[in-house]
C-alpha cells in the first residue's frame, strides 16, 4: 500500500496528526513536487518521512488491518521471545546502532548560536605546534602533581539570596579593573575567552593603549564571526577586604554592541580559582586570609536580560 493511498483512506478522519509547513526556501516556489499530508511544495507525498512515521503509528494503533499482511504482525510474546533470544546469542555489549537516514522534508526546529573563543592553543599556527609536540613529548611520562593546600569552598541554604525569582537570572557581578568599579560583568563559564568591550576601555581611558594582536576570530555573536582588536592586560580585582584577590588578567577587546560590559569565561575564572554556584548566585575564591565571594546582581542582571 503506498504512502499516498493510506492518507486517501484516514485524511477525513480525526486521527491524523497533521504537521506544521516545513520552513519556506526559494526552491519550493519552482518545485514541481507536492505533499498531501504537508499540504506544500518541495518534496512528494511518497518521499515524505513524517507521514511514514504518521502511518506506523495508526498501523500500530490496529488502522489498515486489510493492509498488513498475516505473516508482518507480531503479537507481544513473540518480540518478548525474539529479544531473549538476541540476548542470548550475543551476551557481550549492543553494537552502536547506524545513524537514521537524513530527513530533508523534516521541519526546521531552530538555529543555536554560541560564544566561543579562538582556539586554547594559541592563536599562530607555530604556537599550535609547538603546544603539540609538547603534549606528544609529554606521553609516556609519569608525572608527580602538586596541589596547594586550600580551604575547602562549599555552598549551603545561607548562600542563597532572598530573591529566588525563576531561577534563571544570569550571574551579573562587579568588578575593579584598573582602579574603575565596572558594572555588568557576565560570569560565563561556557566562554573559552575573556572579553571586555571597546566603549569600556575608553570609559577606563585606555583608548590608545597598545593591543596584541589576534588573528582567530570570535564566533557566536549574532552566528557571525567577529575579529577582536585585540588582547590587553588589565589588573582585576574581586572581593571586599581582607578577603580580596587582585590579578592580570588578559581579555579580548572587541568593538560591537552589547548588553553586558565584560564577559568573564573559563580563563578568567580558572586564574581566580573560582567556584561558581547558579543555584546561590555566588563566585568564591580562596584567598590568603581565607573564601572570598562576590554575589550576583540580579537587579542588574534582569535589566540587562531585559534590553
Amino acid at each position: 500500500m503506498s504512502r499516498e493511498k493510506a492518507l486517501m483512506m484516514v485524511e477525513n478522519a480525526d486521527v491524523l496528526k497533521w504537521p506544521r509547513h516545513t520552513k519556506y526556501t526559494p526552491s519550493k516556489k519552482f518545485s514541481n513536487k507536492y505533499c498531501r499530508f504537508h499540504r506544500e511544495k518541495g518534496h512528494n507525498t511518497e518521499e515524505c518521512f513524517q507521514l511514514k512515521d504518521e502511518i506506523e503509528r495508526l498501523v500500530r494503533q490496529g488502522y489498515f488491518p486489510d493492509q498488513v499482511p498475516t505473516s508482518c504482525k507480531i503479537n507481544k510474546d513473540e518480540i518478548r521471545r525474539s529479544r531473549s533470544r538476541s540476548r542470548d546469542r550475543n551476551p557481550g555489549p549492543p553494537r552502536a546502532e547506524k545513524a537514521p537516514p537524513s530527513r530533508s522534508n523534516a521541519p526546521m526546529k531552530g538555529v543555536i548560536y554560541t560564544i566561543g573563543g579562538g582556539s586554547s592553543a594559541g592563536d599562530s599556527d607555530g604556537t599550535r605546534k609547538r603546544c603539540a609536540r609538547t603534549l606528544g613529548s609529554n606521553r609516556g611520562r609519569k608525572f608527580v602533581l602538586k596541589v596547594e593546600e586550600e580551604e575547602v569552598i562549599s555552598f549551603d541554604s545561607s548562600n542563597k539570596p532572598r530573591d529566588i525569582g525563576m531561577m534563571k537570572d544570569p550571574m551579573v557581578v562587579k568588578l575593579d579593573i584598573a582602579n574603575f568599579t565596572v558594572h555588568k560583568v557576565l560570569v560565563d563559564s561556557g566562554s573559552s575567552t575573556d572579553i571586555i568591550f571597546k566603549n569600556v576601555v575608553d570609559e577606563i581611558g585606555l583608548e590608545n593603549a597598545r593591543l596584541e594582536l589576534v588573528k582567530t576570530p570570535l564566533v557566536g555573536f549574532g552566528g557571525s564571526e567577529v575579529t577582536s582588536l585585540g588582547v590587553i592586560e588589565l589588573l582585576v580585582s574581586m572581593g571586599e577586604e581582607p578577603k580580596r584577590k587582585t590579578l592580570m588578567v588578559k581579555f579580548l577587546v572587541v568593538d560591537t554592541p552589547f548588553a553586558y560590559n565584560m564577559i568573564i569565561g573559563r580563563p578568567g575564572l580558572n586564574l581566580f580559582r573560582a567556584v561558581i554556584s547558579t543555584y546561590h548566585m555566588k563566585m568564591k575564591f580562596s584567598t590568603e586570609k581565607g573564601i572570598g565571594e562576590v554575589a550576583s546582581d540580579q537587579k542588574e542582571a534582569r535589566k540587562c536580560c531585559n534590553l
